[in-house]
């Protein structure tokens, strides 16, 4: 039996996460669109172990938590603690950047992974994809950059599931 390369299984696993990223900004509640973010950047840490990218692993799996923390902004704890919550895991975010920085291309997961997470703290779900389609030019250029041509087919990608979301849900329709 053949065993798959590495880049290969990379792929693979890029092209689910896209898939899962890519229908989280269909559906109309920002839960649903936590939820798809969670699991697809779970993918996305996996795509980038596979392809050594220890950067983008990093910020991926760094954004766990406050990806958490948003879905459950309106617990008690996390309503009375919101500034200090936000500042915390956006200062995580940074540490682990710090920890895991090359060079200046070190900064361009940590931006794209910054606005990404930022955005899942918005209320109104069209400025969580404003914010979020941001973030897609800088996780495009890194996924060139490191190799995840998967990913970056489904950072073009993002980027029209995310225009197309904006025009049906988000740009008034005037009616005669």
């Amino acid at each position: 039996s053949k065993v798959i390369s590495m880049e290969t299984a990379a792929l693979f696993t890029g092209l689910a996460a896209v898939f899962i990223y890519l229908i989280s900004y269909q559906f109309p509640k920002r839960k649903a669109i936590i939820a798809c973010n969670v699991v697809s950047r779970v993918l996305y840490v996996l795509q980038y172990l596979l392809l050594l990218a220890f950067e983008g692993a990093a910020m991926d799996l760094s954004a766990i938590p406050s990806s958490v923390f948003a879905a459950r902004k309106h617990t008690p704890f996390v309503e009375k603690h919101k500034s200090l919550v936000i500042t915390g895991v956006n200062g995580f975010i940074i540490g682990i950047g710090i920890l895991v920085w090359q060079n200046w291309l070190s900064l361009v997961p940590v931006v794209g992974v910054l606005l990404e997470t930022n955005a899942l703290w918005l209320t109104q779900e069209k400025h969580i994809r404003f914010v979020s389609l941001l973030s897609l030019p800088f996780w495009l250029f890194y996924n060139l950059h490191c190799g995840a041509y998967g990913s970056a087919l489904g950072n073009i990608l993002a980027i029209l599931s995310i225009i197309l979301a904006m025009i049906c849900y988000d740009i008034p329709i005037k009616r005669k």
